[in-house]
């Protein structure tokens, strides 16, 4: 019992340490982009033909005189301390314009991932019993079309006909539940869907493999040639191996939804992380720049490592392979 204990502690341990080294890599390599990019705050603060002077004093005072590794490290001490620095252009904390859009972009993902789940699902379980059919042919080729489409094209697609052409729709912004539950669902529906899409694509695919997969095992031809029932067969074993997989991909894709939302959130005028990170790029703004990308690879880093670990939980091989560490 204290083996396994000690080997779990130790096996955690190590995927925390690879997390964290992994973190300290890509803020590297964003901080080096950051800075490489043609001009900079200044350029946006000091205004149209600035004197000289004024922009050497703008440059000192946010510490852009200094040499990249001083700037870095001074950057990433702070960071670790929870502190993303100000924002030049905004006059704001890091910390508090992210926390100020986070709501919103955790609405939109979170939306996106319950459509995404039931309707991915749903699709997929369809098609893996009806395989071969004009069902499951048409099923797959909407999956590869739908992979093959920008999110954002939908999008827009989905403004033109449900907002201008049939006026359900509002065609952007946000609304807050607190104030309006109905308007804020019909806000939210068209932005959710789209970032949705490519997800129920992905979903439906892996679950039609991975069922198709379960019904070829030997388990399931015994189970019914003693007459147990599909249904009671599809609850009882079938769904629970074949979701194994599954709640990985789902783990891994509201990772990148809470990221990967910047296009859909400009297209709809939503107020959250991407958009706020778009405006950043707009205004050169680095340290805001940073911080926004920073917080959406620590999330992603931190909820792969999650389903990494629970991924180890329910499946039996991957315990036995880490010595029962997971």
């Amino acid at each position: 019992m204290r083996q396994s204990g000690a080997a779990m502690l130790k096996y955690v341990f190590g995927r925390v340490v690879q997390a964290f080294i992994v973190v300290v890599i890509v803020s590297v390599v964003v901080f080096l982009l950051m800075h490489l990019v043609p001009g900079d705050v200044v350029t946006v603060l000091a205004g149209p033909d600035p004197e000289p002077a004024v922009v050497a004093a703008l440059r000192a005072k946010l510490g852009l005189d200094d040499p990249l590794p001083v700037q870095y490290f001074r950057w990433a001490f702070a960071a670790l301390q929870g502190d993303l620095g100000t924002s030049p252009y905004i006059g704001r904390p890091v910390t508090e314009l992210i926390a100020r859009r986070l709501p919103a972009t955790l609405e939109l993902a979170i939306a996106a991932i319950i459509i995404a789940s039931v309707f991915g699902i749903l699709v997929g379980v369809i098609a893996a019993l009806r395989q071969g059919s004009w069902v499951d042919t048409l099923i797959t080729t909407a999956n590869s079309f739908i992979l093959s489409i920008p999110n954002f094209w939908f999008g827009i697609v989905g403004i033109i006909v449900f907002a201008v052409w049939l006026g359900w729709l509002p065609s952007g912004g946000r609304k807050l539940f607190s104030d309006d539950p109905i308007k804020a669902m019909q806000y939210l529906l068209l932005p959710a869907i789209a970032l949705a899409l490519d997800s129920i694509a992905m979903i439906a695919r892996l679950v039609r493999a991975s069922v198709l997969d379960e019904l070829s095992r030997d388990y399931v031809t015994v189970a019914r040639a003693k007459g147990v029932q599909a249904s009671r067969l599809m609850r009882l074993h079938i769904s629970r191996n074949a979701a194994i997989p599954v709640l990985t991909v789902l783990g891994l894709r509201f990772g990148q939804m809470l990221g990967g939302a910047v296009l859909i959130e400009s297209v709809f005028n939503w107020p959250g992380l991407g958009r706020l990170t778009i405006e950043a790029i707009r205004s050169r703004d680095i340290v805001l720049v940073q911080g926004t990308l920073m917080y959406f690879v620590i999330i992603y880093m931190a909820i792969n490592l999650l389903i990494d670990l629970s991924y180890g939980w329910f499946n039996p091989r991957i315990r036995a392979s880490t010595g029962g560490a997971v």
